[in-house]
């Protein structure tokens, strides 16, 4: 730790000169200096006892700003996409140009990132957290319990699946690029020298997925199936020359914004150079890079004695959550008033007794999804405990279900006129009726920013964009791009034209991933200046359940402003939804945790009414993501955990306008510190 002996502080003042002439007033003078004198040395042996308390604090928070500042450059540095999405002036975070490159994984690379978090954890340790301004104690908590729990799940290096078929960087890695903006003409030519680098950036996934097979934990042979069938598929020929596929298309509108906005930079010669390089790299580079990683993945799975192993692993994707693209909906809120009455009891049952029967002992496997559990969703509470809290609100939801269908067929339910709503009146009528219940956002008003946000704010914008068709099959049904830390005035938000969204499935969907979801939600992050250049950390720190339980929170919340606007009975639709989800949670802790296996899922979703071919579908999706579902139903729980300790605590002070208030000022956190800043707001 590098913190300075001493601090050298100038008083400022000036020193008299001697030479002064008499004008008569020698005596007048003299007492003047004498009363001058004696301020100053009454204000320096103030300015000393103000220094010999307050030292102790500055010094506390410069070396640990000081540290935010060394991680989040070193967090940075290593990674162009990532530098690139997340600060668009890295010199004000003293972040300077460099040569464009991926990070590729190597066991070497691994193992310096473990000892890097070892050291910081030391180096926190030896901050005085009492010393720290209020601020930085909560934030000085937070690093620590984040750290802490990266530095436990590096004993499980071989359990993380980055080649997940649904949800790995082969997809993720192209719509990043396609976003890529191009702010000066350099980052053209760290774009092209990034999209080359895939090649060496698969295989360097491949080393990883080679520890995995030797750890017995590789993927299943039909999710490897999945993943090489979508690898094959996603560059051709034919659409890179036809210039169809979105890599191209992309590309050329990126090209032309820039050379619209600077003609200067890039002339036509030079657009038509760079727009022939991408179809270059595409075709001779990347296509080869994604055939290549769909071979060796091929060979892996047969090889691989991993293939039929229960729980962090799995099958064939069939993604169920609002971020994702199949939903058993259809199936499930139909046949929900004829079978729950009957069926739920001995479906929870059910699940006690896989639970009972399969707990004997800790293995590594539960031992990870714990951990995993804990970086996914911010809940620090035991697996007994989030069972009975899934639980408690599967019965609460079967009631109100059941009671709301009973009422809903004795009404007839209520007449009210459906009309299509755009995207673009979606997003309006959302802006407007979140007003009483959640605080404003600054940019675009008059009122005035903190920390680094003390200039007129520009409004927000949020562009709509469509998922190209080679990655529609696979993908979310929308999702949001998260903007740069110091431009976020610019969002977009993705729909996938296959998932065939429309009336509340569409409002809801768009409130998840804007307002008054991750889209408002990231934006007033920013706002708060939580992560500024003194210290600019937390605006990386990555905690998932913060964010995917507030946009499910509001998702739900959204249903009734959604019955302002739809003839649906918006209430049942809420709470099916609602209850779909507990269910997949619970599903993910049993798969995962106890060991539920597929035929067992099977006899369990029949109870529902669901075919054996579906309930498969739902058990390979989850097996091959865990702590999903979790992620979304838990953080929510958590967060209505939190919002009814508030009622309690603030009484008749108590609002949801407050409360949303209070979860959006603390920033991105894990629920044990929210609670904890909760608590110290009596």
């Amino acid at each position: 730790m590098r913190i300075p002996s001493k601090i050298r502080i100038s008083s400022g003042f000036l020193p008299f000169h001697d030479n002064i002439k008499n004008t008569g007033k020698t005596a007048g003078k003299k007492a003047g200096l004498t009363l001058l004198f004696a301020f100053l040395l009454f204000f320096t042996g103030f300015f000393s006892v103000f220094l010999y308390h307050a030292a102790p604090s500055f010094l506390a928070d410069a070396s640990y700003n000081r540290l935010c500042r060394e991680i989040f450059r070193n967090e940075l540095s290593g990674n162009t996409l990532t530098l690139h999405y997340t600060l668009k002036n890295p010199a004000d975070y003293g972040i300077y140009d460099h040569e464009a490159h991926l990070p590729v994984y190597s066991s070497e690379n691994r193992a310096l990132s473990q000892a890097a978090v070892t050291d910081w954890l030391e180096e926190l340790s030896a901050i005085d957290q009492k010393q720290l301004s209020a601020e930085n104690q909560y934030s000085y908590t937070l690093l620590t319990r984040y750290l802490t729990l990266q530095q436990s799940l590096s004993a499980y290096s071989c359990y993380a699946e980055p080649l997940s078929p649904g949800s790995g960087m082969q997809q993720t890695l192209p719509v990043l690029f396609s976003e890529y903006q191009f702010q000066k003409r350099k980052d053209i030519d760290d774009y092209l020298s990034l999209l080359s680098q895939t090649d060496d950036y698969f295989k360097g996934l491949l080393v990883y997925e080679r520890e995995k097979a030797n750890a017995g934990l590789f993927m299943s042979k039909s999710s490897a199936e999945m993943l090489a069938d979508s690898c094959e598929s996603f560059l051709t020929k034919d659409s890179i020359g036809s210039g169809s596929h979105f890599l191209v298309e992309s590309f050329a509108t990126r090209l032309n914004e820039f050379q619209e906005a600077y003609p200067e930079l890039l002339d036509n010669a030079a657009f038509d150079a760079y727009c022939q390089e991408n179809i270059r790299i595409l075709t001779q580079e990347v296509m080869p890079a994604y055939q290549m990683l769909a071979q060796e993945m091929t060979e892996l799975s047969e090889s691989a004695s991993s293939a039929n192993h229960t729980g962090i692993s799995g099958g064939s994707p069939q993604p169920l959550s609002s971020d994702t693209s199949v939903s058993f909906a259809d199936y499930f809120t139909d046949r929900l008033a004829d079978t729950f009455g009957q069926a739920t009891d001995s479906f929870t049952d059910s699940f006690l007794r896989y639970a009972a029967g399969n707990s004997a002992g800790l293995s590594e496997k539960q031992r990870y999804y714990a951990l995993l559990i804990r970086k996914d969703t911010g809940s620090y509470r035991s697996i007994t405990e989030i069972q009975d809290m899934l639980y408690a609100q599967f019965d609460t939801l079967r009631l109100n279900l059941i009671t709301l269908k009973r009422w809903d067929a004795a009404s007839q339910g209520a007449s009210k006129h459906t009309h299509p709503l755009s995207v673009e009146d979606i997003l309006a009528f959302l802006q407007e009726d979140m007003r009483q219940d959640f605080p404003p956002l600054l940019s675009g008003s008059d009122a005035q920013g903190n920390g680094i946000l003390k200039k007129q704010l520009p409004p927000i914008s949020c562009d709509i964009k469509y998922i190209g068709e080679s990655l529609s099959a696979t993908s979310a049904p929308a999702f949001y791009l998260t903007p740069q830390m110091d431009a976020f005035h610019k969002n977009v938000i993705y729909i996938n034209p296959a998932s065939s969204l429309e009336g509340t499935a569409l409002f809801t969907t768009l409130a998840h991933e804007g307002f008054p979801g991750h889209l408002y939600q990231t934006v007033y992050a920013r706002e708060s200046g939580i992560a500024d250049t003194k210290n600019p950390l937390r605006g990386i720190l990555d905690y998932p359940g913060y964010a995917e339980g507030w946009a499910l929170y509001v998702e739900l919340l959204s249903y009734d402003y959604a019955g302002n606007y739809y003839a649906a009975d918006t209430e049942i639709q809420k709470t099916a939804r609602s209850l779909e989800l507990c269910l997949c949670a619970l599903l993910d802790l049993h798969i995962h945790y106890y060991g539920l296996t597929l035929p067992q899922t099977q006899a369990l979703l029949a109870q529902f009414g669901l075919s054996a071919d579906a309930a498969e579908n739902i058990y390979s999706y989850i097996a091959e993501e865990p702590a999903n579902y979790l992620k979304y139903y838990l953080s929510y729980l958590e967060i209505l955990s939190l919002k009814q300790e508030a009622e309690k605590l603030w009484k008749e002070e108590y609002s949801d306008y407050r409360f949303h208030q209070f979860y959006l000022d603390a920033g991105p956190s894990d629920f044990l510190s929210l609670r904890e800043r909760l608590l110290m707001e009596r």
